[in-house]
């Protein structure tokens, strides 16, 4: 009876062993949950009050978080490097200020009221240029992989990618209102 009890008891001192290795091996090799949701912080420039974290999931596999959260009730999504915190993609459009804000709105009005005249669209390169004005760059500073109309859920469409400092941004844009439909940026490295 007592060679069955030091055979059980040495599987589960082994398994507990294994279980500290692995827990100590994830807390030394990675970020935590926290260092994670900080970057996000200050990558957004919003605050912790601001952001609804729906889940921040560690992928060992990849090394990497994914990390989903809310801001004005729209979903957001982040997968950051586990190891150095390098953003690899996220798809959160970030305002610089509100006078640039107002600044692409009154653009963007300027361009829906002078296109109403003209057929209520705007042409493919002042599509690009709302993209660009997004990130603050100009054409020569891009190399652009894509610019092209298309249809979405039946309304014409510019999709505009371009590439600046190893970031890939993509844009969809109304080609009736200039208005920014969706954004994604992606580290090009990963």
């Amino acid at each position: 009876m007592k060679k069955p009890l030091i055979i059980i008891l040495s599987i589960v001192g082994v398994i507990l062993l294994i279980s500290i290795g692995i827990f100590a091996y994830i807390k030394l090799t990675f970020l935590s949950q926290n260092e994670i949701k900080e970057i996000i912080i200050k990558d957004t420039g919003l605050t912790n009050n601001d952001i609804y974290f729906d889940h921040v999931e560690l992928d060992v596999k990849d090394n990497r978080y994914e990390v989903e959260f809310y801001y004005n009730n729209i979903e957001y999504e982040y997968k950051i490097d586990a190891k150095n915190g390098r953003i690899i993609y996220n798809n959160f459009k970030i305002n610089n200020s509100n006078t640039n804000e107002n600044n692409n709105q009154n653009s963007n009005s300027n361009n829906a009221n002078k296109n109403s005249t003209t057929n209520n669209v705007i042409t493919l390169d002042e599509a690009k240029t709302i993209a660009l004005n997004e990130v603050g760059v100009t054409t020569s500073d891009v190399t652009f992989t894509e610019a092209k109309n298309d249809y979405d859920d039946g309304r014409l469409v510019y999709d505009i990618e371009y590439i600046y400092n190893n970031l890939e941004y993509s844009y969809e844009i109304n080609a009736t209102t200039g208005e920014i439909i969706s954004y994604q940026k992606e580290n090009i490295n990963q």
